[in-house]
C-alpha cells in the first residue's frame, strides 16, 4: 500500500468506484459523511462520521489523516469542502471562492447574468420572500433548493397552486431554506463532462441527458455519442471555457448540465468533480479513459497519461425506477438472461422483488441500473427498449 492517503468525501454506492478505485491504485482511503450505514465505510481503511458539508470538521480529519489529496465524486454539496480543504493544505483543488459561486444556483445564476451568458429569467425564493401571483399565468417554472444535488426537491410547476404545494417539498432538502425559481427551458437536455489542464479545454464528452416525465427532471440515463450538432459543441465548448476562466478554474475533472434551444445554450449547473449517475463508467466503456482513475491520481498529484484523440463507441446508462410507490416486481429470469447478453454491458438492481419502493423523483429512489452497448445511436435505443419490455419493471399494492 501506498503511502498515501486519500479522503473520499461521502460514501454511498455513488462514491464506491472512487474508493475502489483509490485501493486498487495502491492509496490508502478515509471516508467521511453522516451515514454509518454507507458502503463505502466498510471498503474504506478508516471511517468518521463527520457531515461532508461540515468544513472545519473535515479539515480537522485531513489534518489527522495526514491526507495527500481530498475528492468529492459525484456529490455537489460537498465540493466546497474538498475545495477548502486542499486550499487551507496546499493540496490539488478547485479555487474555494470558485466553488461558492458554482454550488448556490442563485449565486451561480447572478455570475452568468453578470457576466452575460445566456440566463433564464430566476428568482431567489425563501419563507420571507414569496414570487408574486402573476409570474404563473403565461410560464411554466421550475424550484430548486439553492444547495442541493441528486434532482433532490426539485420540480417543475405550473401554476402559483403547484408552487404553494411543492415551496415545502423543496424547503425540506434545502439547508438555508433558500431555494430558486426560474422559467423552465424547453429544449435539448445535455451533460458536459470533461478535463481542465491550464485552463483549457483538453477532453470533453457531451452526453445526452434522458429525464423522468414530469413534474419531476431526475437523471434517468445518458447516451454517447451526443445527438447535438457540431456547430452547437464549438459553442459549448467554448462557453464553458470562458466561464471557467471567469472562475479561475484551470485544472481537474468537470460536470456540467445544459439545455440548447435553436438560438441558445443555457449552463444549468456546472462544478468541477466528476458526474455521477454511471457517467464515469460509461466513458470508460464508450471511450477506454478512465475518468475515475485520472481524478484520484490527479487529487493525489500524481501523474496520469491523458488522451490526445477520443473516438466515442455508442453506448448508454440506464437507471430504473418507478413511477408510484408500492411493492417493486419484475422478471427475475429475464434479468438473468439479459446479463448474459452481448449488449448488456452490466445490469444489477439495487432492491428485490416484492420490497417496497418508492416513485423515482429523486436520485435516492432509483431501483437499479444497466449499461448499454451497440453499433449505433439506434441500435442503443431499441435495446433499452427491448430490456425495459423484457424486465417489466412495475409495482404492486
Amino acid at each position: 500500500m501506498s503511502d498515501k492517503t486519500l479522503l473520499v468525501l461521502a460514501a454511498s454506492m455513488y462514491q464506491l468506484d472512487t474508493i475502489k478505485t483509490a485501493k486498487q491504485l495502491g492509496y490508502r482511503v478515509v471516508t467521511t459523511d453522516n451515514v454509518p450505514d454507507n458502503p463505502g465505510h466498510t471498503m474504506a481503511d478508516h471511517s468518521y462520521l463527520v457531515d461532508t458539508t461540515d468544513m472545519e470538521g473535515v479539515l480537522n480529519i485531513a489534518i489527522h489523516e495526514k491526507i495527500c489529496g481530498i475528492i468529492s465524486p459525484c456529490t455537489e454539496v460537498a465540493v466546497p469542502t474538498m475545495a477548502y480543504v486542499a486550499e487551507r493544505l496546499g493540496l490539488n483543488g478547485p479555487p474555494f471562492t470558485s466553488t461558492q459561486i458554482t454550488c448556490d444556483k442563485n449565486v451561480f445564476r447572478r455570475f452568468l447574468r453578470e457576466n452575460a451568458f445566456p440566463v433564464p429569467e430566476f428568482y431567489e425564493v425563501s419563507e420571507e420572500f414569496q414570487p408574486d401571483e402573476d409570474l404563473f399565468m403565461e410560464k411554466t417554472w421550475i424550484i430548486k433548493p439553492a444547495q442541493s444535488s441528486g434532482s433532490k426537491g426539485v420540480f417543475i410547476i405550473n401554476s402559483w397552486h403547484d408552487y404553494q404545494n411543492r415551496f415545502p417539498e423543496m424547503e425540506v432538502f434545502s439547508n438555508t431554506g433558500v431555494g430558486i425559481l426560474e422559467e423552465y427551458v424547453e429544449g435539448f437536455q445535455g451533460t458536459s463532462e470533461g478535463i481542465l489542464e491550464n485552463g483549457k479545454i483538453i477532453f470533453c464528452v457531451v452526453l445526452d441527458r434522458q429525464t423522468v416525465s414530469p413534474p419531476y427532471v431526475t437523471t434517468c440515463g445518458h447516451r454517447v455519442p451526443t445527438l447535438l450538432g457540431n456547430e452547437r459543441l464549438q459553442q459549448l465548448h467554448k462557453m464553458l471555457e470562458d466561464i471557467f476562466k471567469l472562475l479561475q478554474l484551470t485544472e481537474g475533472p468537470f460536470d456540467c448540465d445544459f439545455v440548447a434551444t435553436d438560438d441558445k445554450i443555457y449552463i444549468l449547473e456546472i462544478s468541477p468533480r466528476i458526474g455521477g449517475n454511471l457517467i464515469a463508467p460509461l466513458l470508460k466503456i464508450a471511450t477506454g479513459f478512465d475518468l475515475v482513475k485520472y481524478s484520484v491520481k490527479k487529487a493525489c498529484d500524481d501523474w496520469i497519461v491523458l488522451p490526445e484523440k477520443i473516438k466515442i463507441s455508442p453506448a448508454a446508462t440506464v437507471l430504473f425506477g418507478v413511477s408510484r410507490h408500492g411493492n417493486l416486481m419484475y422478471n427475475e429470469e429475464e434479468a438473468k438472461l439479459l446479463e448474459k447478453e452481448s449488449w448488456v454491458n452490466q445490469l444489477s438492481f439495487d432492491v428485490k422483488v416484492n420490497t417496497p419502493v418508492l416513485p423515482f423523483i429523486n436520485s435516492k429512489y432509483r431501483i437499479g441500473e444497466a449499461i448499454v452497448i451497440g453499433g449505433s445511436r439506434a441500435a442503443i435505443d431499441g435495446k433499452i427498449v427491448e430490456m425495459k419490455k423484457r424486465l417489466g419493471i412495475r409495482v404492486e399494492p
